[in-house]
């Protein structure tokens, strides 16, 4: 991301509740901004983290030979980690 400085105007009052947010969320003041940014549609969302199941979907149901019962039947562990 390339960052651009914004240098703004405000009042005390809403110095005061930016900062308390702020503090309260655990997060600098210009996240808050950004984030307000986004929730207003100024600027677009970041694109969602992928989940573990996003990653492999299209590899579900694509194995074909091995045993139906791989993951039940005990006998398949006895060399495992050997």
């Amino acid at each position: 991301m390339q960052d651009e400085t914004l240098s703004l105007r405000i009042s005390k009052t809403e110095g005061r509740a930016l900062r308390e947010r702020a503090r309260r969320e655990g997060i600098s003041r210009a996240s808050l901004v950004r984030r307000a940014l986004r929730a207003y549609g100024v600027t677009p969302e970041a694109e969602p983290d992928k989940s573990g199941y996003d990653v492999i979907k299209h590899l579900l149901g694509k194995s074909r030979g091995g045993p139906k019962d791989l993951s039940t039947n005990p006998e398949h562990l006895d060399d495992y980690g050997r």
